[in-house]
């Protein structure tokens, strides 16, 4: 699915604000969807345009985005869209990922506490 694909998809859960795409080790498409600007609200989307329920599928998937957004800003990389991925991480992280575990984990967190969907 293209971004603007999963914006429409999400679109009926509120203001579609941002769309960021990652890419599991097993090769599984999602997209974490931010909704609305003050009191953001997240939805993951799977690659057929169904929200996610699954916590443990929407930890990861917020964990790959932060990890990559993280990773990318340490690489001294602009700011466009990219595929959160392992593989990505593989090839732009450094050992300065390490301490920023404490932010990832806040990131994952909050997309939990603000996530659209009741997670099971």
């Amino acid at each position: 699915m293209e971004l603007d694909e999963v914006a429409a998809a999400a679109a009926s859960y509120g203001q579609v604000s941002g769309v960021l795409a990652a890419e599991s080790a097993a090769g599984r498409r999602s997209y974490l969807v931010a909704l609305g600007e003050d009191d953001r609200r997240w939805l993951v989307v799977d690659d057929a345009g169904r929200p996610v329920d699954d916590r443990a599928t929407v930890r990861e998937v917020a964990s790959l985005v932060a990890m990559s957004e993280l990773a990318a800003e340490l690489a001294g990389e602009e700011d466009v869209p990219r595929l959160a991925s392992p593989s990505y991480l593989d090839t732009v992280g450094t050992a300065e990922l390490g301490p920023a575990t404490p932010i990832v984990q806040a990131f994952v967190e909050d997309v939990e506490r603000g996530y659209t969907l009741p997670l099971r």
